[in-house]
């Protein structure tokens, strides 16, 4: 049951995240999870200069939440939120669309486009690497891999909407998702970032 703090535990950290850790990952040590590590994480999530700025300065209120989600742990998951309607705006803004059009189908759009494609999300790099390998290794077994843009087109309206519509769940995968949804807006607004990831 969540609840409105009291004042004088406003600046204290929500004792859930107590349940977590961090893991050097040069040294493989790990030590109990502080605000610098979730501020340095949200830090590290930037849009492009080459996005508009009404987009950036949007999508920032999802990485103030991603920080302030130390205090109340809920905040994670209402930034993750924002980050997707921050997508929806972005899409709007690079189709110039005036109209009402579905988040589903800007997505789809996007990703039929080329405008977005696997090669500009950091997180799957190493996918991508990986299967080059088995391809090797293996030479059918690539080729039934769906691509990740079109996981997306099923997976991110639903998600949005299942947040959108009331939703109480609850997870630490907030941050995952805003990086997901800043590769996204980057490559909408970037040339060549899908084909030339900084990785």
């Amino acid at each position: 049951m969540e609840y409105l703090k009291k004042y004088e535990e406003i600046v204290l950290p929500d004792e859930r995240h107590k349940l977590f850790m961090f893991e050097n990952k040069e040294t493989g040590n790990t030590r109990k999870l502080t605000l610098k590590d979730i501020y340095l994480e949200a830090k590290s999530i930037e849009l492009k200069e080459e996005v508009p700025e009404r987009v950036r300065s949007h999508f920032s209120t999802a990485i103030n939440l991603l920080v302030y989600s130390w205090f109340h742990y809920p905040f994670n998951i209402t930034a993750q939120f924002l980050a997707f309607v921050t997508v929806e705006m972005a899409l709007k803004e690079r189709f110039n669309v005036k109209n009402y059009q579905s988040f589903s189908n800007l997505v789809k759009r996007a990703v039929s486009e080329g405008l977005v494609r696997d090669e500009g999300f950091e997180h799957i790099q190493y996918k991508c690497e990986a299967m080059k390998i088995v391809k090797i290794k293996r030479d059918n077994m690539i080729e039934n891999v769906k691509p990740y843009v079109d996981t997306l087109v099923d997976v991110m309206p639903s998600l949005r909407n299942e947040l959108a519509h009331g939703s109480s769940i609850l997870h630490m995968h907030g941050t995952a998702s805003v990086k997901i949804c800043a590769a996204f807006i980057n490559q909408l607004f970037c040339k060549n970032t899908a084909n030339k990831a900084n990785y």
